[in-house]
C-alpha cells in the first residue's frame, strides 16, 4: 500500500513498483473512483492507465456515492481473487479511512442515511458550532480526538450516534486492536515530501488543471454541486464563489489543496504500521 499526500507523486511511483513486480494497481482514492470526475481529482492519464492494469478508476458514479466501508466491500473480493491467483497488488491512494477500512477488520458501522445526512449537512451550514457542541456532548471521547473543523467527520459521527443511540467512539475499531483483513504479506509506505517542495508542486498542478479544462469540467457538473462527492477541493471552489475570477479560484484551490495535504500527513503520523519514505525514494530501495 502506497500512501501519501495529494500531489506527492504516488501515481508515478505506484506504476513503477507495479511494472517492476508485475502487479496490478488498485486505486484507493475516494474521488478518483467516480467516472464523472477527471481533471479535478488528478485522475491518471490514459497512458498511465494503459501502462499497467488498474482497478478502481472511474468505476462508480457520484449518483451512488461510496463510503469507506462500501468501498472496502466492493474492493475486497477483487483483491482476494488476485491473491488466490498468486498475483501481487499495489494499492495506492490518499484516502486514509478508505485504506484502513479496506485493509483492516473493523466493527460494522451503519450505512449512510441520506435523509439524516441532508439534515445534518444543512445544520452544519447554518450553525457548525452547534453541531460540534452536540458531538462533544454525545461523544466527548471521539470529539477530543477528531478534527472538528472537518464537516464530514463531525456529520458522520453524529449520523452514527443518532442512528444507533451509541457513541461513535465505541463502534470504531481502535488502532491497537486492528488486525489485517488479508493473510497476505502487507507493506505500507507513505511518501513524505518536503512541504515547501510539495507546495510548489501543488501550485504547478493547479495551474495545469486550470489550463487543461477544470473550469469547464466544474461548470458541467454544477447541477450536482450539492452532492457529497462534489464537496471536494478542486470543485467546491467554483460553487462557493461562482462570481470570483479564475485567478482567485485557482489560488483558493491551491491553498485548500495544501491544507488538505497537511491533514493527510497529520493522519499518517498517527498510523504506526505505515513506514515514511522520502519523496525521492528509489524503486530499488523499496523493493529490497
Amino acid at each position: 500500500m502506497l500512501h501519501g499526500p495529494t500531489a506527492s507523486g504516488k501515481t508515478r511511483l505506484a506504476i513503477d513498483i507495479a511494472e517492476a513486480i508485475g502487479a496490478s494497481i488498485l486505486n484507493c482514492d475516494a474521488r478518483q473512483v467516480y467516472r464523472e470526475l477527471n481533471i479535478g481529482v488528478a485522475r491518471p492519464s490514459a497512458e498511465e492507465l494503459q501502462s499497467v492494469p488498474h482497478q478502481g478508476i472511474a468505476t462508480h458514479s457520484i449518483h451512488a456515492p461510496l463510503t469507506a466501508m462500501s468501498y472496502a466491500q466492493w474492493a475486497r473480493p477483487w483483491i482476494q481473487q488476485e491473491l488466490d491467483a498468486g498475483r501481487s497488488i499495489v494499492i495506492v491512494g490518499g484516502s486514509g479511512l478508505y485504506a484502513k477500512a479496506l485493509l483492516y477488520h473493523s466493527d460494522a458501522l451503519p450505512q449512510a442515511d441520506p435523509e439524516l445526512r441532508t439534515i445534518l449537512e444543512a445544520r452544519w451550514e447554518d450553525d457548525p458550532d452547534g453541531l460540534i457542541k452536540e458531538l462533544q456532548k454525545k461523544d466527548p471521547l471521539y470529539a477530543d480526538k477528531a478534527d472538528l473543523k472537518n464537516s464530514r467527520r463531525v456529520i458522520r459521527a453524529l449520523e452514527v450516534i443518532l442512528s444507533t443511540g451509541m457513541p461513535y467512539s465505541s463502534q470504531r475499531t481502535t488502532e491497537a486492536t486492528s488486525k489485517p483483513f488479508f493473510r497476505a504479506a502487507l507493506k505500507e509506505w507513505a511518501i513524505w515530501p518536503d512541504m515547501d517542495a510539495l507546495t510548489k508542486q501543488i501550485h504547478r498542478r493547479t495551474k495545469e488543471m486550470m489550463r487543461n479544462g477544470l473550469p469547464e469540467e466544474a461548470h458541467s457538473l454544477s447541477p450536482f454541486k450539492d452532492f457529497t462527492a462534489m464537496q471536494t477541493v478542486g470543485y467546491r471552489e467554483f460553487y462557493q464563489a461562482p462570481l470570483s475570477s479564475l485567478a482567485v479560484i485557482e489560488a483558493n484551490i491551491a491553498l485548500h489543496t495544501r491544507q488538505y495535504a497537511k491533514r493527510q500527513l497529520t493522519w499518517l503520523k498517527k498510523q504506526p504500521h505505515v513506514q515514511p519514505i522520502p519523496q525521492a525514494a528509489t524503486l530499488t530501495s523499496l523493493l529490497r
